[in-house]
């Protein structure tokens, strides 16, 4: 095991024909800039495998863009916009960015203080098993265009709750409809939508498994948007799900399936039910009723 700073780790992979296992032995800054980056960048798809072990140290923002053939085990990973990115946009407010990458496990580690946790986009083989995504965190994943994603044995929840703002001449309401805020002459700001497990646009091969959820937001989705190619080969199974509205949801989903998984609602008052979509549901337990409780044959 080699010992590197971030300095000297981002360094080593920089090299394409490297391998072996890194040990962190620091926090990890962002990159200073217009909008700050994220501390460690890796381009490189190695010849070898590269672990990095982050053990407790935060690293200020992550992205593998066309590489591949990493494992991060461990580690706190919060966004290089930190947590006063409530409504900013974009990827200074991203925790973890994966385009275009190969090969790529995150293990154990922490997400918190990141708008968009993980956000991955025309990758294959992606792996993400036993982390933690909770606090300011709007979405935990959120994948498209991408083949092969494992999403197994994370825990999601609690979450901060950001509302929707009205400000009518310096007064703000937290909470308000859009059109009841523009009617009274305030400027309107939407809140989160939080997802914890979000896939859209010709996402296939996918494996959602063993997770607890825990959010009154939304838990596992597929939330398309004009444009956006179906899903295709999504099995979600036994996870514990308690969430708002849309707690398992699915649409245009070919030789997708949901079994086995426990849903309840999060939100006194409200009923979660399995929206299976083309989806094949059966063996789940859903106390609210509805769709996916038959059992499977």
């Amino acid at each position: 095991m080699i010992l590197a700073t971030c300095a000297a780790l981002a360094l080593a992979l920089a090299n394409p024909a490297g391998g072996g296992t890194y040990q962190l032995t620091q926090d990890c800054a962002p990159v200073a800039g217009k909008q700050p980056g994220p501390a460690l960048t890796i381009r490189a798809r190695y010849a070898a495998p590269v672990v990095i072990e982050a053990g407790r140290h935060d690293i200020a923002g992550m992205a593998v863009i066309g590489g591949g053939n990493v494992t991060l085990r461990g580690g706190r990973i919060m966004a290089p916009g930190g947590a006063q990115g409530i409504w900013p946009a974009g990827p200074a407010y991203y925790g973890l960015l994966l385009r275009g990458a190969t090969g790529v496990v995150i293990e154990g580690t922490r997400f918190t203080n990141a708008r968009k946790a993980v956000v991955v986009d025309e990758s294959a083989g992606i792996t993400i098993r036993f982390t933690r995504c909770e606090g300011g965190v709007e979405d935990c994943v959120i994948a498209s265009r991408t083949a092969g994603l494992a999403y197994v044995h994370n825990i999601a929840g609690p979450f901060w709750t950001v509302p929707t703002i009205c400000n009518i001449a310096g007064a703000v309401t937290k909470g308000l409809g859009k059109a009841a805020c523009s009617s009274a002459g305030g400027t309107w700001t939407d809140g989160w939508h939080q997802d914890v497990l979000q896939l859209r646009d010709k996402v296939t091969d996918v494996l959602a498994a063993w997770n607890v959820i825990n959010t009154t937001g939304q838990g596992i989705t597929q939330m398309d948007t004009a444009g956006d190619l179906p899903l295709a080969l999504v099995r979600v199974t036994g996870n514990d799900i308690r969430a708002g509205r849309h707690g398992l949801t699915l649409g245009r989903c070919a030789g997708c399936s949901i079994d086995r998984n426990w849903l309840a609602s999060s939100v006194p008052g409200w009923k979660a039910v399995i929206i299976p979509g083309q989806a094949l549901a059966c063996g789940n337990t859903v106390p609210s009723g509805g769709a996916g409780r038959e059992a499977c044959k």
